[in-house]
């Protein structure tokens, strides 16, 4: 782990962004189960190299969110008015959603990317992780098929510091969907938003996953992606 935060230390930001792309991957396919031919010792020791360096590639000290994690809950940030906004662009939205993998992404709604720069949220998040810098980069994810969802994985550089919340959840009489967050040396975070609640956490470090949804079942939520710029990070 030293090493590999040596390493990062001569690296342009393209080839650390690389690097850190190869550690998701790693971490992201033991988790999945793709590497039950090796022992489990090793399997461990892997994870655990690859989770303990994807902080260690980042610039500014993140150890007071040992999880992640720095706000999870209804968020202060936005309104009432906001959050109805939200929702009705990303309803009005949704046939343009183009599939991402296993889920539908809408990008630069602009709805979405004022209410991402507003002063509340910079003042936020300023308050409680230090200086940081919007992307202008707003999501709306749709995840409303049966089998959709997001293997383990950390986010590029654009959503290093991520707030994600939850505009509907339909659940299922068969199952739910959830967001699982895979820190080091602790055990997995298992998350169910509602409506109206967000999670602000630190999406370019720490591993993390959607769960498949199941028949009947929908979900709408909109990402907001910040750089964070050192300091109290």
């Amino acid at each position: 782990m030293q090493r590999l935060s040596q390493l990062s230390t001569d690296l342009t930001a393209a080839e650390r962004e690389n690097l850190k792309f190869l550690l998701s991957m790693a971490a992201g396919g033991v988790l999945s189960g793709h590497a039950q031919q090796i022992s489990e010792g090793l399997r461990e020791s892997a994870l655990g190299t690859a989770q303990h360096s994807l902080p260690k590639l980042l610039a500014g000290a993140r150890e007071k969110f040992r999880t992640g994690i720095v706000f999870y809950g209804r968020g202060p940030f936005l309104s009432d008015e906001d959050l109805a906004e939200l929702d009705q662009e990303s309803r009005a939205c949704r046939p343009r959603a183009e599939r991402f993998l296993d889920h539908y992404v809408v990008s630069g709604a602009p709805v979405a990317r004022e209410i991402s720069l507003s002063p509340s949220i910079h003042a936020f998040l300023t308050e409680n992780v230090g200086s940081i810098t919007p992307t202008r980069r707003a999501n709306y994810l749709y995840y409303d098929e049966p089998g959709l969802g997001i293997d383990p994985h950390v986010d590029k550089d654009e959503f290093s510091l991520n707030i994600l919340t939850m505009l509907e959840h339909r659940a299922s009489s068969q199952g739910r969907s959830e967001l699982i967050l895979h820190p080091p040396d602790q055990e997995a975070v298992h998350l169910h938003l509602k409506a109206g609640e967000s999670l602000v956490f630190f999406a370019d470090s720490v591993t993390h996953q959607r769960t498949r949804t199941v028949a009947d079942e929908e979900i709408r939520l909109v990402s907001f992606g910040y750089r964070t710029l050192g300091g109290n990070t």
